[in-house]
């Protein structure tokens, strides 16, 4: 059996709102390895969006996903897990650049 993989995916944090309503939510967008832009949004911290930062848009941030399969110079990524993302489509599975991933 393969052991899971996470890793952060990082993300450009464009907007927040709803900021007086606990805890506040943001929308945030990256691009897949064809280029095209898919957007999230959810509360701050699942973002890691401080309350301070929100002044300073857009922001880089990140978000937690797991590897499904390292191709590379690419890889294909799950969202949904483990916080539960999806983007604007609700899809969970993408392809990206590995430049945009890093692993804490």
């Amino acid at each position: 059996m393969s052991k899971k993989m996470y890793a952060e995916c990082r993300v450009t944090v464009t907007e927040a709102f709803e900021l007086n309503w606990y805890p506040g939510f943001c929308r945030a967008v990256f691009a897949d390895a064809n280029g095209k832009e898919h957007i999230i949004t959810d509360k701050l911290p699942v973002i890691g969006l401080e309350d301070e930062e929100v002044e300073c848009l857009p922001l880089q941030k990140s978000i937690r996903v797991k590897i499904i399969k390292d191709m590379g110079d690419t890889a294909e990524i799950d969202i949904s897990e483990p916080d539960g993302l999806e983007d604007s489509k609700e899809q969970t599975r993408f392809v990206v650049s590995r430049e945009l991933l890093f692993y804490e």
